[in-house]
């Protein structure tokens, strides 16, 4: 089963997450010291985010804006795959290796931003958990 029923869902759920961790005092920095732009598009159900982190504080658009918003780096994978990343439980190089993410774009700008997000993970099961989706740990 899906861990996303519809794109609503989706952006109910992840656009306010990424919000958080733009205004994080640890992790907000660290997207802004990247200095890029990075753009997620799930799949099936769809969503779109774009994180501009060329201006401090870093930018969450998600929808329709994030799909014609300009990004250095364009990744794409299901949603169930996005959610196992934001728990911690998706091996990028792995998932890169069975064509399950595709990157386009600098790779090097992804891979010199994942040790920095190490404490997003543990924030987004008690994000899920604070707003009573437990059910999605």
């Amino acid at each position: 089963m899906a861990t996303f029923t519809s794109s609503e869902q989706i952006y109910d759920i992840v656009t306010p997450y990424l919000n958080d961790l733009t205004s994080d005092p640890v992790i907000g920095p660290k997207f802004v010291a990247a200095n890029t732009s990075f753009r997620v598009n799930y799949t099936d159900p769809d969503g779109c985010f774009l994180l501009d982190a060329t201006q401090n504080p870093a930018v969450v658009t998600s929808g329709a804006a994030a799909v014609s918003g300009d990004a250095e780096v364009s990744l794409t994978m299901t949603a169930d795959d996005g959610h196992k990343f934001w728990l911690g439980d998706l091996n990028i190089p792995i998932a890169l290796a069975r064509r399950k993410l595709k990157i386009d774009g600098p790779v090097t700008k992804l891979f010199g931003l994942l040790p920095a997000l190490q404490p997003a993970y543990a924030k987004y099961k008690k994000y899920l958990a604070d707003t009573g989706r437990s059910d999605l740990l």
